[in-house]
């Protein structure tokens, strides 16, 4: 089979695992009153981002980007609304934020087509992180972040890269590549990769779990017997 016959599968498998990006996040913050460490402002841009991408989408009738953005605004949204409420903060932000930003991707579509577009996009993707890793920097409490929504978006994030790359689409290979990388940082201090080995070796998910992590113990205690 061509390769190039294996790219629209490839996008539709990124932009499925896009689709369940934001649903750990938004399950979290139903069952869950307490948001602390999720940032207000990020969760907006991602309303901005998801909707500058699926214009994106419309433009070039990319199903990989339609099949990822819609689902994906409606999640965002519905990210706003839950974290608003449960940090008290008020809605007219995220309204006037959108406002706002609708004549500036009118205007990109009117000026540069679905490249200006595309730039936007990348702009605000890549600007939606900064708030949440300001909060991971300054060591606040995270217990609201949803991890497994940063696990997804590393996935998906890697596999849009990929399919940029094939396509030749250079706003998605910047978005995503350096989505990967900056959903890594908030990862790693939501989830210190030290705590979820232990995690695993306890039995937090089972045999597949402790299998998983058994050759980094058993290198440990090599290397602690050595030392001795």
């Amino acid at each position: 089979m061509p390769v190039s016959s294996l790219l629209p599968l490839l996008g539709l498998l990124a932009a499925g695992l896009g689709v369940l990006t934001g649903v750990p996040q938004v399950l979290r913050l139903l069952k869950d009153p307490d948001a602390t460490g999720l940032s207000y402002s990020s969760a907006v841009l991602g309303v901005l981002s998801a909707g500058t991408w699926l214009s994106y989408g419309v433009a070039l009738r990319d199903p990989a980007q339609l099949v990822a953005n819609v689902p994906g605004l409606a999640c965002a949204v519905v990210t706003v609304v839950l974290a608003a409420r449960r940090l008290g903060l008020r809605l007219s932000t995220a309204a006037v934020a959108v406002a706002a930003w609708t004549p500036v991707v009118v205007a990109a579509f009117a000026v540069g087509g679905a490249a200006a577009a595309g730039a936007l996009g990348t702009a605000v993707s890549l600007v939606k992180m900064l708030p949440q890793i300001r909060t991971v920097v300054r060591r606040e409490p995270l217990h609201g972040l949803a991890p497994a929504t940063f696990v997804l978006t590393q996935v998906s994030a890697a596999l849009w890269t990929v399919y940029g790359l094939a396509l030749g689409q250079v706003s998605v290979v910047v978005c995503s590549a350096v989505t990967v990388v900056l959903a890594g940082v908030v990862l790693s201090r939501r989830c210190p990769p030290a705590e979820v080995v232990r995690a695993l070796h306890r039995g937090r998910f089972g045999v597949p779990g402790r299998l998983l992590v058994r050759p980094l113990v058993l290198a440990r205690r090599a290397t602690l017997t050595l030392a001795a």
